[in-house]
């Protein structure tokens, strides 16, 4: 009897669980379609609402976005019909609004509220604020504090937006000192969207390269390469430094590859004859591209014989690239294979010209 009372009980259990489980997909499933009709819905609502504040405004309209901007798809549906008003209409009534928005403690007192949110609400709310900016530097840089990638890659959207070069610093500071890892050419593209003065960031957080983590001054690297081309003297010491991250020397050749500076040929030539580290020679064999001349045919040549197949790859393709095949294929590689080397880059090359020359070709066929 009591073991028959068990197994009963046991069912009923599973039951519930199942009952449960089901009541909560039900939930959940209704919950994604309500939002998904809400948002286009609640998006006009406050397309109005924001024509209505700008022709006669309402003492009452900031207590209403305090009320409403809390739920996070109301917040989203918000930014819909700013994107509506700057894009349909005018930039000069989105640029009123958010004047207005400035002016007043809304944005920031919901700042306060989406601080202690889950941290998929917090990376929206960041995100918002990087698409709409608002200046509220102090109170969404703690957002970078118990959260997530999402999260703190967004407040560094939001800070750049803003254009506040300490903030992006801070953050920056953050990242190097927890050592978190966010790839660094996603960073480079956020600095590269600051809104204010690029020319004195970039002067700003160079200023910290020997402090900071590898990763973040690669990235500061990579910000400054898309930037400018006034730091060829700047970098040249750091290239020469053998005891800095590898990571910052390389990202310092793809540097000089872009921005021609001769001063910087012996170095690179200097790396493309390592063989302690290929990365380097297959790097500098990129860079020398932008260096044409006899110098750099006869370390390209010489690369020819480098016992790794990616540094015989890489010198091979700039010197077809430069027009120097001839000069590789006068070689007699360490393992025999130069001439095919050579002969296999030039062959790659001529395929994507003609790749090149059809895809055109069909291009004017389809415009007549």
């Amino acid at each position: 009897m009591v073991n028959d009372l068990r197994i009963h009980m046991v069912i009923i259990m599973y039951m519930a669980g199942c009952v449960t489980i089901l009541i909560y997909n039900a939930v959940a499933i209704w919950r994604k379609n309500r939002t998904g009709w809400l948002i286009p819905y609640n998006t006009d609502i406050w397309v109005k609402t924001i024509y209505q504040q700008l022709t006669a405004a309402s003492p009452k309209h900031e207590k209403h976005l305090l009320r409403q901007l809390k739920r996070v798809e109301t917040l989203i549906a918000f930014s819909a019909a700013l994107n509506h008003v700057a894009r349909e209409n005018s930039s000069a009534l989105y640029e009123r609004y958010m004047g207005m928005l400035s002016q007043s403690e809304v944005i920031r007192r919901l700042a306060a509220v989406y601080k202690n949110r889950p941290n998929e609400e917090k990376a929206y709310f960041a995100y918002f604020i990087s698409q709409h900016p608002v200046n509220i530097s102090e109170a969404i840089i703690p957002f970078v504090e118990d959260s997530n990638i999402y999260c703190r890659v967004n407040v560094l959207k939001a800070l750049c937006s803003m254009g506040d070069m300490h903030g992006v610093e801070a953050v920056l500071q953050f990242f190097s000192d927890k050592r978190i890892f966010v790839h660094h050419m996603l960073l480079a593209e956020d600095l590269y969207n600051f809104a204010e003065d690029k020319e004195a960031l970039a002067f700003k957080l160079w200023g910290n390269h020997r402090l900071w983590d590898g990763n973040i001054v690669l990235a500061v690297i990579s910000f400054i390469t898309m930037l400018s081309d006034r730091y060829k003297e700047a970098f040249l010491p750091v290239l020469k430094n053998r005891l800095l991250p590898a990571d910052v020397r390389v990202g310092i050749m793809r540097y000089y590859s872009k921005f021609y500076f001769q001063p910087a040929l012996p170095v690179l030539i200097q790396y493309l004859a390592q063989t302690d580290n290929y990365q380097f020679a297959i790097e500098a064999a990129a860079a020398l591209i932008t260096y044409p001349g006899a110098a750099t045919t006869q370390a390209l040549v010489a690369a020819l014989k480098s016992e790794s197949w990616h540094v015989r790859y890489g010198a091979a393709s700039t010197l077809v690239a430069l027009g120097e095949y001839m000069a590789g294929i006068g070689v007699e590689g360490k393992d025999g294979e130069t001439v095919g080397m050579m002969q296999y880059v030039l062959a790659q090359s001529e395929a994507r010209a003609l790749d090149a020359h059809i895809k055109d070709m069909n291009v004017r066929i389809t415009a007549v």
